[in-house]
């Protein structure tokens, strides 16, 4: 059974709705806590989901490839945004379209709501560029490293209802960080890939260097120190 991604960092009120709206309970749900509290384990207590605490906010990007990493063996791996509501039988739709196989990935409702991504997409793009922190832009950078590799994204409908930035609306320190490192992931992409982002790039490789390939990119620590939070 595929396992669930989750990386969260407040809200555990949402979260508790995300756990309580998953309706495939023999599925692992691994829940990534990048938060500084307690909050987000209590919530989870109730729950018989994987409990990750790294001790440090990995970012969205970490998180993620933090589950791929994991659990390399699985045939393809699904992420749910912890401020996601899932609708009843949104992850048996997930599933049967992850079931024709192939690379893919697939968002549900035009967004990465709720996702999922296949083994062969990973081996043909890579993992999530983790510079992209802690949130936004990561997946943009990868939507369009697929449509390099030719990895085809899908959506479909299903009834997850999204609330979208909860985060950054939970707390000022969160908004006001998010005001500062949104810019810079924005300003890094534009660099990556030479123009705005889903639609504007213009390189076919990261920084228009000939020597790279569309999976390479490098851990930039001083970039992870200016953008913590």
């Amino acid at each position: 059974m595929p396992v669930i991604g989750v990386p969260v960092i407040a809200r555990p009120d949402l979260l508790v709705r995300l756990l309580d709206s998953i309706d495939e309970p023999t599925w692992e749900v691994m829940i990534i806590d990048n938060s500084d509290g307690q909050e987000i384990a209590e919530a989870c207590a109730r729950s018989d989901a994987t409990l990750v605490v790294p001790g440090a906010n990995l970012g969205v990007a970490a998180s993620w490839n933090h589950v791929i990493c994991t659990r390399p063996s699985e045939p393809w791996w699904a992420f749910a945004n912890a401020d996601t509501e899932l609708g009843r039988g949104d992850l048996r739709r997930l599933a049967d379209e992850m079931a024709k196989g192939g690379p893919r990935w697939v968002g549900m409702n035009g967004d990465w709501r709720l996702m999922g991504l296949s083994t062969e997409a990973v081996e043909a793009v890579g993992l999530f560029d983790e510079n992209f922190h802690p949130i936004y832009c990561e997946d943009a950078d990868y939507e369009y490293r697929c449509r390099l590799a030719g990895v085809p994204a899908y959506s479909i409908e299903g009834a997850a209802k999204h609330t979208g930035s909860a985060v950054i609306r939970s707390e000022a320190r969160y908004g006001e960080a998010n005001g500062r490192t949104y810019p810079a992931n924005v300003a890094y992409f534009e660099a990556k890939w030479g123009g705005p982002l889903r639609g504007g790039e213009r390189f076919d490789r990261p920084f228009d260097d000939p020597g790279r390939g569309i999976r390479d990119w490098t851990l930039d620590l001083s970039r992870l120190r200016l953008q913590a939070w």
